[in-house]
């Protein structure tokens, strides 16, 4: 009798640690045609109820000019695979009232979201490689270089790009969000939650690789990825839930978009030219 109880109290703990193990996981639910260029960052608009991709089309480092933007349905059909064009090798966006801001290798280009169409592009002294972007509810604008030469965080405001962020701990940046005041970064392994404000600046958490997407849930959590094809979700308290994992089918997981409403995660595979969204399942 004792060894049933055991069996069956063995059991119960076998099941409960399944359970657990499986309290996140995604689900595909489409994937765009493989047309797209270099996809490298993916933005849903909830006022244009459309998705945006920017595409490299080339050499990541390199403003060549072919570079273009993408519009998508929220349900992976192509609206037109060259909405925005004569962009270098634009990666990070942000919306701000009816303006699409790009980072574009070593500026940041203002784009029309009525008509596609570039209406400024900011220089951003010393920058190396642009990489992601956010905005504040005040339409300040922040936009990570990853370069190790200039690890910075800059922002533009008032007509002004500058330099608003640097600091030893940040190394590479990549990964940017802004909410309630704060700014989360993805850099030196960890996500920052930096005050606006004061700049003063705190670890949320330590992932311990690189954070190219980096978004969070009202919830409180955030979905991350790791470039070389890694999503994950990373709890309040800082515990990492591997969600996806292409890196051995040598697919990336780029910058990535989100869909709160419905908790559809928006996965660019970059070298692969295509976008997959998933649901999250909780």
């Amino acid at each position: 009798m004792k060894g049933k109880k055991f069996m069956v109290f063995a059991g119960i703990l076998f099941l409960v640690f399944s359970l657990s193990a499986e309290k996140y996981s995604v689900k595909k639910v489409w994937e765009t045609p493989q047309v797209l260029k270099v996809p490298e960052s993916v933005l849903y608009d909830p006022g244009t109820n459309a998705i945006y991709v920017s595409n490299i089309n080339g050499n990541p480092g390199v403003e060549d000019k072919n570079g273009f933007i993408s519009k998508i349905s929220t349900e992976g059909k192509i609206l037109a695979l060259k909405w925005a064009t004569g962009l270098g090798a634009p990666k990070g966006m942000a919306i701000f009232k009816g303006k699409l801001y790009v980072s574009d290798v070593k500026s940041l280009v203002c784009i029309d979201l009525s008509t596609g169409k570039i209406l400024r592009r900011v220089p951003a002294p010393g920058a190396q490689f642009l990489n992601d972007v956010a905005v504040d509810e005040n339409g300040n604008v922040y936009v990570s270089d990853s370069s190790g030469k200039n690890s910075v965080v800059y922002r533009f405001s008032g007509g002004k790009i500058e330099t608003w962020l640097k600091d030893p701990e940040i190394k590479n940046p990549n990964g940017l969000f802004y909410s309630g005041g704060k700014l989360y970064v993805g850099a030196s392994g960890k996500i920052f939650a930096v005050d606006v404000k004061t700049r003063k600046m705190k670890v949320v958490a330590n992932v311990g690789h690189g954070i190219d997407g980096l978004i969070l849930d009202k919830a409180g959590f955030f979905i991350i990825s790791d470039w070389r094809g890694k999503t994950e979700l990373v709890t309040k308290d800082g515990k990492i839930h591997l969600l996806l994992d292409t890196t051995a089918n040598k697919i990336n997981a780029a910058d990535l978009g989100y869909i709160p409403e419905k908790r559809i995660i928006l996965v660019p595979t970059f070298f692969d030219n295509r976008v997959v969204a998933y649901s999250l399942n909780m």
